[in-house]
């Protein structure tokens, strides 16, 4: 395919925890609702959306945020009749308490918000057909602090030491393979291929014509040599 770099992040094996770990507190969640464009049943999406405020307040307060923590992204979904998957974007976003933007006006604005997400899309509207919202959905978050992310000075590049060997099948045969241990690797640190580095909680390959380097951020990048 001549790919001659892969960049492989040190925490890679541990991305869906870290991922937990920093994700935003959120509650996500929608109602069942049929009604056409052009005729919205005013109370009854306020009714819906006031629903899922009121879930949303008492999950969020029960995990220890107060409800000015929390952001609301109030969102429709909709279709064109017969078409099988709807499209859900914004229609405003405030606090858990702020309906005040739904009114008369909000099925004209959903409208041209529906037509320039199915373009986006699709690349097309139906210039004669008018769609239909299918639900209601309302997604509240409330900001936690993400871990910074390293930046720095690009360092000098040293082979890296060899912890130890032991015979690896690398497609020629098993073969007495340079260890490394990646828990000792500092930026700058480099492994020329064949070897293998041990993490902590995943092993590296490094091919025979390629080696390993390790960056500013401490991440891995495999250089075709």
């Amino acid at each position: 395919m001549g790919i001659a770099r892969v960049l492989i992040p040190r925490a890679s094996p541990t991305f869906s925890a870290l991922g937990t770990l920093v994700a935003d507190p959120t509650v996500d969640e929608e109602r069942s609702l049929i009604a056409p464009v052009e005729d919205l049943p005013l109370e009854r999406l306020r009714a819906l959306w006031e629903e899922l405020a009121a879930r949303a307040r008492e999950s969020l307060q029960a995990a220890g945020f107060a409800e000015d923590e929390v952001t609301a992204s109030w969102q429709l979904n909709m279709r064109y009749p017969g078409q099988n998957f709807a499209l859900t974007f914004d229609v405003a976003h405030g606090t858990l308490s702020d309906l005040a933007w739904l009114d008369g006006n909000l099925g004209q604005s959903a409208l041209a918000l529906f037509n320039a997400r199915h373009t986006e899309e699709y690349g097309h509207i139906r210039e004669h057909e008018l769609p239909e919202v299918t639900g209601v959905r309302l997604v509240s978050r409330a900001a936690t602090p993400s871990p910074p992310v390293r930046e720095g000075a690009a360092p000098s590049p040293r082979a890296a030491m060899i912890a130890s060997t032991r015979p690896v099948q690398l497609g020629e045969g098993y073969d007495e393979t340079p260890i490394v241990a990646g828990a000792a690797l500092k930026p700058g640190d480099y492994v020329a291929g064949p070897a293998v580095i041990a993490e902590t909680f995943t092993t590296i390959v490094v091919p025979t014509g390629w080696r390993a380097e390790v960056d500013a951020a401490g991440d891995y990048m495999l250089v075709r040599c």
